[in-house]
């Protein structure tokens, strides 16, 4: 028999379902030209290549779900792949309709990890590797970007800003785990600070405090887990980011195999420059997946160094259709399998 506080859990739980079906509701009738648009876009490039480019992206979140398998490694919790899998699905459509730097996501993993009896403390801890050695695998592509359109005097002043947010959140992130290794004393203190910081700014604009009472404990117990993790399983860092590395080269890849369903050749430079430019604003844009920014941003890096405009236009617009609208509507599918929101007797 359900207690009054599992009842009150289950009403919470299915309250957030509807609010994320009303959102996604929104989100498909916000964006039913762009889906149109972009369905169009792929039925005409050549379709081999468009296969192949789809093909290509389920290796990639093959690969990027095989990143959060070893993270989990490294702080000893097993997981199945494709038990995982889903749940990436899930945290990409959860990301879009509810956007919090990937922290809404985050939650899906946690709560699996703990309904299978693992500690949710060294799950959330998992979740801090992940970005950590995506960031990394990536910093060497978006380096490689920037370093091209410096040399072709392509550079623009966005481009730099957000390559330079990137990499100080990455190096920020470097750090903390640093910290936590060292002196996670001081990591707390200095997160208590930040969070008395943001939490005095916010309360001009709201009455209630952004950042809730222990946000500052349990962030710094998390970096210092992880940190201990990387420190104790030196083996499974390196196989996330060697993970980390494939599934950028395979959403590489898949870019340029649509770049060839639409019959134009590309430069690798030129290839990488763009693709670095999209990652770098889907992760620092204000917007969901950073729709909208990263299709403009893209096309432009690409118009800038020779591509023509509409071809640069339906070759990006057909990637963020294979790279996100897919995924977001498989999580979306995918959603009520998850442990957070499957129906509990």
């Amino acid at each position: 028999m359900k207690t009054d506080r599992q009842k009150g859990a289950q009403a919470w739980r299915r309250l957030l379902l509807l609010l994320l079906l009303a959102a996604f509701a929104w989100l498909g009738l916000t964006r039913r030209a762009v889906v149109i648009a972009t369905l169009s876009t792929l039925a005409r490039g050549q379709w081999q290549w468009v296969t192949l480019a789809l093909l290509l992206q389920v290796l990639f979140y093959l690969l990027y779900a095989g990143l959060y398998q070893a993270a989990f490694s490294a702080v000893d919790i097993k997981a199945r792949l494709l038990r995982l899998l889903p749940l990436l699905f899930s945290s990409v459509f959860i990301n879009t309709v509810a956007p919090s730097l990937g922290a809404s996501g985050a939650v899906l993993f946690v709560e699996d990890a703990a309904s299978h009896g693992e500690s949710p403390a060294r799950a959330a801890a998992a979740m801090v590797l992940v970005p950590v050695a995506d960031a990394t695998a990536f910093s060497v592509l978006l380096v490689a970007g920037m370093a091209y359109l410096f040399y072709q005097r392509s550079l623009h002043a966005y481009e730099v800003a957000s390559a330079v947010i990137l990499l100080l959140l990455n190096l920020g992130l470097t750090l903390l785990l640093l910290l936590g290794l060292s002196r996670p004393g001081a990591l707390q203190s200095l997160l208590h600070w930040l969070q008395q910081t943001v939490n005095t700014a916010w309360q001009r604009l709201r009455h209630r405090p952004l950042l809730a009472q222990g946000w500052a404990e349990r962030n710094a117990s998390d970096f210092a887990r992880a940190a201990q993790a990387i420190r104790d399983n030196g083996r499974s860092l390196l196989r996330a980011l060697g993970l980390a590395g494939a599934a950028n080269l395979a959403n590489l890849a898949s870019l340029y195999a649509l770049f060839l369903a639409f019959h134009q050749p590309v430069a690798f430079g030129v290839l990488v420059a763009g693709f670095a430019i999209g990652v770098a604003l889907s992760l620092v844009a204000i917007t969901p997946q950073g729709v909208g920014v990263v299709e403009g941003g893209m096309a432009l890096a690409y118009t800038s160094l020779g591509i023509p405009g509409p071809v640069a236009a339906a070759v990006v617009l057909g990637f963020r259709g294979l790279n996100v609208g897919l995924p977001v509507l498989a999580g979306f599918l995918l959603l009520r399998r998850n442990r957070l929101f499957a129906r509990r007797r």
